[in-house]
């Protein structure tokens, strides 16, 4: 079938892969959630207070560890007055954090404050089993505002994966949506997404998305059974993908999409009325790994859902 989204038009084939027919049938309570900690950061901000809403979701009855980092620009301002900025920013803090755990008696809550760059402060906290948590603005006019907000430049040089909520999420929404192309990075990403899925007991929908060679595009007419070979080629990717998923957890019911369209479209348009959506990070290192990749730095930039970015380091360990 065809479907149309927020860019081209694509052309999705999806598969339903049942879950193993002699598992046991799922009984047990939900398992811990996939990182072995969750970090939430905080700033009071409705952003923040998302970021925490969707955190307790995750997990109601774990641990969370609570951050407000401030940053020195503004503690510096007022260094030397005795109710310094920086006296009272952390005097709030600390009754939020009561405040929350007066809140949330069957989740065990720590808190810390710090001063610096807050982007700094969470990279170094982040780990490949750590999930920090960070809130975004609902989307409003250009994407190009968010380029620099604090969860696409946390993406980009965080140690392990990082989850951005947007706002106006929506807590009845199901299912988690993830984004495959056979590379490492994928992988870690099908990893965390599989587990999450699992974990939560949700249905996991994997895509994978293709285009003809650029080279064609506006020089001649494809081959129809050279796009039907490579579209077959594809289509092994997924299935390996799904397979890697199913004999990891097989009880979990899986959903795979083909897609011939941009795949930045193809997540955006499964995003709706997800529950989670994962992507894997293709972003550069070194000096320029603040620089997250095409396909997550667009979802990221158009985030509609709560998202997760996972690095080729960043596979959490079960």
């Amino acid at each position: 079938m065809t479907t149309r989204s927020a860019g081209p038009t694509i052309t999705v084939r999806s598969e339903v892969v049942q879950p193993s027919a002699d598992a046991d049938a799922r009984l047990a309570p939900a398992r811990p959630a996939t990182a072995a900690a969750t970090i939430v950061g905080w700033d009071a901000s409705e952003p923040s207070r998302a970021a925490l809403a969707w955190a307790l979701r995750r997990n109601p009855r774990g641990a969370l560890h609570l951050v407000h980092v401030l940053d020195r620009s503004q503690a510096n301002a007022e260094y030397f007055v005795a109710d310094s900025t920086a006296t009272r920013a952390e005097g709030t803090f600390r009754e939020e954090a009561d405040r929350i755990r007066r809140e949330n008696p069957a989740v065990t809550i720590t808190s810390e404050f710090l001063v610096g760059d807050p982007i700094s402060h969470l990279r170094n906290l982040s780990g490949p089993n750590t999930l920090v948590v960070v809130g975004t603005h609902t989307r409003d006019g250009s994407p190009v505002r968010y380029e620099w907000s604090v969860g696409a430049r946390l993406a980009g040089a965080a140690n392990g994966p990082i989850a951005i909520i947007p706002e106006d999420t929506n807590p009845r929404a199901t299912g988690v949506v993830v984004g495959v192309d056979g590379s490492a990075a994928s992988a870690a990403a099908l990893a965390f997404a599989a587990a999450e899925a699992d974990c939560t007991g949700m249905k996991l929908r994997a895509i994978h998305a293709w285009q003809e060679p650029l080279v064609w595009r506006d020089t001649a007419t494809p081959d129809p059974a050279f796009l039907y070979s490579l579209e077959q080629v594809h289509q092994q990717t997924l299935q390996n993908s799904v397979r890697t998923a199913t004999d990891a957890y097989p009880q979990l019911p899986v959903t795979s999409t083909l897609v011939r369209g941009a795949p930045q479209w193809a997540l955006l348009d499964a995003a709706r009325g997800a529950a989670l959506v994962v992507v894997g990070n293709h972003g550069l290192y070194g000096v320029r790994r603040l620089l997250l990749g095409l396909v997550s730095h667009s979802i990221v930039l158009n985030i509609q859902s709560p998202t997760v970015i996972v690095s080729a380091s960043a596979e959490p360990r079960r």
